[in-house]
């Protein structure tokens, strides 16, 4: 019969995991033994266990926090992008009407030139 796991010291499980030694042939200090074995077992797997999620929670964590700072990031870059678009089209635009009024200027140079 399969041990009862994480039995606690004065409980009926880990009076009947005693019993269950006992009755496989087992001396009674090793059932005994044995029965505080097992729920020590269970308690440091428990121990484990408990620390392993806390472990994985902040892993999470700091994964979520990395992520969130690369996403902000990312956005700023986009708007940095977006902005330095903006001015090039604007310079863009003043180069242009400063072009068409050259050649205004040009046009009318060459009328005023042919008339003299």
């Amino acid at each position: 019969m399969p041990l009862i796991k994480g039995a606690k010291p004065g409980s009926k499980g880990f009076k009947e995991n005693i019993k269950a030694e006992i009755s496989a042939g087992k001396p009674q200090k090793q059932a005994v033994a044995i029965a505080y074995s097992e729920s020590k077992q269970q308690k440091e797997s428990k121990k484990m266990e408990k620390h392993h999620k806390e472990h994985h929670k902040e892993h999470h964590k700091e994964h979520a926090k990395k992520e969130h700072a690369h996403k902000k990031e990312h956005h700023k870059e986009h708007e940095d992008h977006k902005h330095m678009h903006k001015h090039h089209h604007e310079m863009h635009k003043h180069h242009m009407s400063e072009v068409k009024h050259h050649e205004k200027m040009m046009k009318k140079h060459a009328t005023h030139a042919k008339k003299k």
